[in-house]
């Protein structure tokens, strides 16, 4: 199956360039799109300085647009926004498939004073998002949940194939970001797809290099620093070989619980 990363800075209200890049990833017969972090909203540090109005505002103009995309182009769309309903502001990602929309609401955020998501966004507790496409399980994990174990074990409960994890990395977190994702790859037998954004916010900058990390926990494909796309083929056969290779996730059945209690 093609999956892609649209990877690009921040398109809060535009259009032709996201029917480019659609209409490119059509033409290669890309079943799945991953589009990153505080691209189709503006960057939180922004955010946090708008009217609620604007936010909410924004959002309702993005989803009506995508849900027509993915119609349109016949394609998966996973993406993250920034939603407002009754004047609580939510950070979700969202899947827009050709028939249908669902939505799954970010659980945990950032705690730090430079970036204080939590005191920003309201918590929702909900299952973490899990689909089929084509003859893939496939998870949808934010970029700062994808630290926290417990999301890992719960698509380990559910077989995932590929876990795409939407994120907007910045400063000096770019082999950070490779270690930990190209490992969870590899100890739970499954692809990662990892899209950030590019661009700038004052002397913030977003540095790119999206990337696929395959059941080995090899990085086989990412990007630069730059506005592009990245498509890549993933294979079924392959996770299935990594799982009898290894059995990691039978092994883990061997455990004796008890052990760990107390």
């Amino acid at each position: 199956m093609k999956i892609a990363v649209i990877q690009t800075s921040s398109l809060p209200y535009e259009k032709a360039k996201i029917n480019y890049f659609l209409s490119i990833l059509r033409s290669k017969d890309v079943k799945l799109v991953v589009i990153g972090e505080y691209v189709l909203n503006l960057f939180f540090k922004e955010l946090e300085n708008m009217p609620i109005s604007f936010i909410k505002q924004q959002s309702t103009h993005q989803v009506k647009l995508f849900r027509k995309l993915a119609s349109r182009y016949n394609i998966t769309i996973i993406t993250p926004l920034v939603m407002v309903k009754k004047d609580k502001i939510y950070k979700v990602v969202v899947k827009f498939s050709p028939k249908s929309t669902r939505f799954y609401y970010q659980q945990l955020f950032m705690p730090y004073s430079h970036w204080n998501e939590k005191s920003f966004f309201t918590s929702k507790t909900n299952k973490p998002m899990v689909f089929k496409l084509e003859n893939f399980t496939i998870g949808v994990l934010t970029g700062f949940e994808s630290h926290f174990d417990e999301f890992w074990q719960f698509f380990r409960k559910k077989r995932v194939d590929l876990v795409v994890v939407p994120s907007v990395g910045t400063f000096n977190s770019k082999k950070r970001w490779e270690k930990l994702l190209s490992t969870q790859a590899f100890l739970n037998s499954c692809y990662v797809l990892r899209a950030n954004r590019v661009g700038a916010f004052e002397d913030w900058k977003f540095y790119g290099d999206s990337f696929l990390a395959n059941p080995d926990g090899d990085i086989i494909e990412k990007l630069t620093n730059k506005e592009e796309l990245l498509i890549v083929d993933i294979d079924k056969k392959e996770v299935k070989n990594a799982k009898k290779e290894w059995g990691f996730i039978p092994l883990r059945k061997d455990l004796d619980m008890d052990i760990f209690k107390g």
